[in-house]
Order: structure tokens, then C-alpha cells, then sequence
């Protein structure tokens, strides 16, 4: 009889049941015994089999039974370290890949599995490392420049990066992982022209990548083509609806363009995805603060603190529409919290000095405007301001130095002139008053009735300022034909 009447076949259904059984059988066996030798083919089998089926903490087992009875193996090694990699455990692979390597210096795999395990402890400089030993090696491998490329980004060496990322995508014009990231590259660069072509790009080879349609808008936005930037964010969204940072930005745009209305009902549904998203409640508060709408810009402002208490820029948009609305306490009791975070903002200390001095709190008013001008030397308003808050306190030496400090920084402005003026009257220096008021009304004539109406009714009151101050002034307006050309 011919031997091949013994043969038979089996269809794929029937060979993949077989193979099932068969499989079974081993897993059955192995996890009870102790594997030897022959058993390697069984082991490797297996492993293979449970991380088809995702099925790692199994594979795991296995790999660790293979390689007791085979642990001077470099495949074997490299095996478990992909397992291990999988399952998270990034110490355990990066142990495997080096012992791998170990025995077989010149493994590829290995060397660019230890990068990956490196770059996940964030040993960015020791991934790179295993990399160019990779490359060394293998000149060519894609995977091995990708990785290095993605390290330099990681190393914020974006010139770097976006060298690699464009040879790649010069290698294979179809790459469109390559154009991603280094249109990635060039956004670091502040390169969003460079960018944008780059994400139509990938665009182009995957019309439904929403994340490019919308690193493609940010883009867009970087060079104020904010309309464009919609559109780009709004196909983003139209591809992935959920996708509450294409949202967020999209609001954003329409801020920028002025689009109030637009912008805010945008940013809801940003909140919608992300309800304790600070930023988009800070940015809706503002572009309800712009339409002057401050009730409901106060309750976007109080919505992000809620979920931010110590968020010093809604705690200050918070005071600034208290102020807008009168509620001077309230604005000054988020100014006070603003400037106890934020101590080296003079913005935030001259809108508080602003409150301190309408509420008539002087000498607090007069402490934080000094503030200011340790933070800004030369912040001229922040002067002039504090200045006025000495007047009130009747320290008028100290109000007159700082008028000159003033004039000092904006010789040119006639405010600091007329100020400085009226201080000098109530120490009674006439003539420098005099001077002051010359340059004050040389610079600003409009001031001319405004001086006649603070001074016209000081005869009443003290004859020797109108004697010794108001007529000469009045004398010189008439001689320089400054006082009839104004009337």
C-alpha cells in the first residue's frame, strides 16, 4: 500500500480547531510542569498564541518559563521585554532588553526597545543614546529614526527633530507620521507657516485625521487667519464631536475675531465635555466682560475659582467687573487675594491702589502704588497716581518729589505739570507753582478754563494764592495771547 493513502488534509476552519486543541492541551500541561528542553517549541508557540490574544500576563508566565530552561537566548530575552513593555512595567522590559543585548550586541530591536523603555522613564538623553546605537548598526531603519526623532522633540531639540522627520518624509513622500510630526516640529520653531503646509499635507494622505485638522487650525490662528482657523477646527469637530480642545479653540478664535456672542456659545459647548475646564470659563467670563454684561461675566469668573481658588487672572477679571459694577469691597477683596499670589504684578497693584483710592483708604492706597513703581521704575501712571494718593494724605514733600519724578520720565505730558503745581500751593512754593502751571497750560492749552475754574473762586478762600499765583499766571496767558485764543 502507497504511503499516501495515510495522507489527509484539513480546511483552514478544521486546521485553526485543530491547532486550538492542540494549543489547549500544551497550555494545560506546561502550566503544571516543569518545561525542559523539548518543550521550547511548545513555549515559544504559546507565548505567541496569548499575545495574539492580547492576552499579556499569560504570555508573561510563559516567557518566563521559556526562559528558564533557555535563558541565554537574545530572542528570548527581547520576547519577554516586548511582553513586559506592554504590560507597563517599563523597569522590568528595559532589564530584559539589556540582558537581550548582552547576548547579541548588534540586536536592533532590542536597542530601540530600550530607547522605548528609556523614553517612558523619561531618560531622554540615555533613549537617545541606544538610538544612535541603533543607527549605528542599522543605518536604515525607519522605526530606529522615527524613535530618534521623537526624542529630540521630547529634548526640545526641534531643529533637530524636524531634520530627521524631513528626510523621512522626502524618503517616502506618503508618510504621513513623518509630515506630522514635523509639522509638530515646526510649530515649536514659530513656524506656522511651515506647519500648515505640512499638516494639509497629511491631510491630503488622510482626510479624516482630526487631530491634523486641528493642530492645522492652531496654525492657522498663529498667523491671525482666525476665520480659516475655524473652519479647520469646526472639520475637526465634525469628525470627532467630542473633541472638546478643537472646541475650546474654536472659541478662542472667535474671541480673537471679536465674535462675542459666537465665542461664548461655543465655549459652553467646550464646558459641556469638559465642565471644569478653568480656561474656558475664564474666556467666556471675559468675552462676557467685553459686551459689559459683568453680572455674568462675575458667575464665569466664580465658576472657574470654584474649580481654580488661586486663579490669579479670573480672581482679577472678578474684581475688575466688581469695580465696573461699583461693588468696590468685593473688588478689593479679590484684588488683595490677587496680589497675595501674585506679588510681582504691578497690573494687578495699580487696579488695587485704584480701589484703595476710591474707597478713600489713602495711606493703603499710597502703599500699593508704591509697589507699583518698584516693580516699574519707570511706569509713569503708576507715579502720577502716587502722587495723588500723598496729596490726599496731606504728605505734600513727598507728593512733590514724586511729581518730579514724573515729569522726569514724561517731561512732555502737562498733567504731571498741573499736579505738581497745586502741590507746590500748599507749601506754599509760589513761584515754582507758577513755572508748573506756565509748562502744564504750554503743553495742554485745553487746560486754560479748567485752570480758571479750579483757581477762579480762590480769592474767596486765600488772597494770597490769587495775589501770588492766579495773576501772574493770568498776566502771562494775557502777554503770551494764550488766554483770548482760548476763549
Amino acid at each position: 500500500m502507497n504511503s499516501d493513502d495515510f495522507d489527509f488534509t484539513l480546511d483552514d476552519d478544521e486546521y485553526d480547531e485543530f491547532e486550538k486543541r492542540n494549543i489547549s492541551e500544551e497550555i494545560r500541561r506546561l502550566r503544571k510542569e516543569e518545561p525542559t528542553f523539548s518543550s521550547i517549541a511548545a513555549l515559544e508557540e504559546i507565548i505567541d498564541y496569548f499575545t495574539s490574544q492580547d492576552k499579556y500576563e499569560d504570555a508573561l508566565f510563559f516567557a518566563n518559563k521559556l526562559l528558564s530552561v533557555m535563558p541565554v537566548s537574545a530572542e528570548n530575552w527581547y520576547k519577554r521585554g516586548e511582553i513586559n513593555e506592554t504590560l507597563g512595567k517599563f523597569e522590568e522590559a528595559l532589564e530584559d532588553y539589556t540582558r537581550a543585548l548582552e547576548f547579541n550586541p548588534i540586536e536592533v530591536d532590542a536597542l530601540i526597545g530600550r530607547s522605548s523603555c528609556l523614553q517612558m522613564l523619561d531618560k531622554y538623553e540615555e533613549a537617545l543614546e541606544s538610538i544612535e546605537r541603533a543607527l549605528d548598526i542599522d543605518p536604515g531603519s525607519y522605526e530606529a529614526l522615527m524613535n530618534k526623532g521623537v526624542i529630540l522633540e521630547k529634548l526640545t531639540r526641534f531643529d533637530e527633530a524636524s531634520k530627521v522627520f524631513r528626510y523621512l518624509s522626502e524618503l517616502d513622500s506618503t508618510d504621513k507620521d513623518a509630515w506630522f510630526e514635523l509639522a509638530y516640529c515646526y510649530d515649536y520653531l514659530d513656524q506656522p507657516d511651515k506647519s500648515l503646509k505640512c499638516y494639509d499635507r497629511v491631510i491630503e494622505l488622510d482626510p479624516y485625521n482630526y487631530r491634523a485638522w486641528y493642530n492645522r487650525g492652531i496654525s492657522l490662528n498663529a498667523l491671525g487667519k482666525y476665520q480659516t482657523a475655524v473652519e479647520s477646527y469646526d472639520m475637526a469637530i465634525a469628525i470627532e464631536e467630542k473633541f472638546s480642545a478643537a472646541w475650546y479653540n474654536r472659541s478662542n478664535a472667535l474671541l480673537s475675531m471679536g465674535k462675542l456672542r459666537e465665542a461664548i456659545e461655543s465655549y459652553k459647548t467646550t464646558l459641556k465635555y469638559e465642565p471644569k475646564d478653568v480656561a474656558s470659563w475664564h474666556n467666556m467670563a471675559t468675552a462676557y466682560e467685553e459686551l459689559g454684561d459683568y453680572k455674568d461675566a462675575i458667575r464665569c469668573y466664580s465658576e472657574a475659582l470654584k474649580n481654580d481658588p488661586d486663579h490669579v487672572e479670573s480672581l482679577f477679571g472678578r474684581a475688575v467687573c466688581h469695580d465696573a459694577m461699583s461693588m468696590y469691597r468685593k473688588a478689593l477683596s479679590d484684588f488683595t487675594k490677587a496680589t497675595g499670589l501674585s506679588a510681582s504684578d504691578p497690573d494687578i497693584w495699580h487696579a488695587r491702589g485704584d480701589v484703595e483710592f476710591t474707597l478713600e483708604m489713602f495711606p493703603a492706597a499710597v502703599d500699593s502704588y508704591r509697589r507699583v513703581t518698584r516693580l516699574q521704575p519707570e511706569n509713569v501712571d503708576g507715579w502720577l497716581d502716587l502722587g495723588d494718593a500723598l496729596v490726599e494724605c496731606e504728605k505734600y514733600e513727598e507728593a512733590l518729589d514724586v511729581y518730579n519724578e514724573v515729569t522726569r520720565i514724561s517731561p512732555e505730558w502737562g498733567e504731571a505739570y498741573y499736579q505738581k503745581c497745586k502741590c507746590c500751593l500748599q507749601i506754599g512754593q509760589f513761584v515754582e507753582a507758577i513755572d508748573s502751571a506756565k509748562k502744564a497750560l504750554e503743553l495742554e492749552p485745553h487746560k486754560i478754563n479748567t485752570f480758571f475754574q479750579d483757581f477762579g473762586q480762590i480769592q474767596h478762600s486765600n488772597p494770597e494764592i490769587l495775589i501770588k499765583f492766579v495773576f501772574p499766571v493770568y498776566e502771562w496767558l494775557v502777554n503770551e495771547k494764550k488766554y483770548k485764543e482760548s476763549r
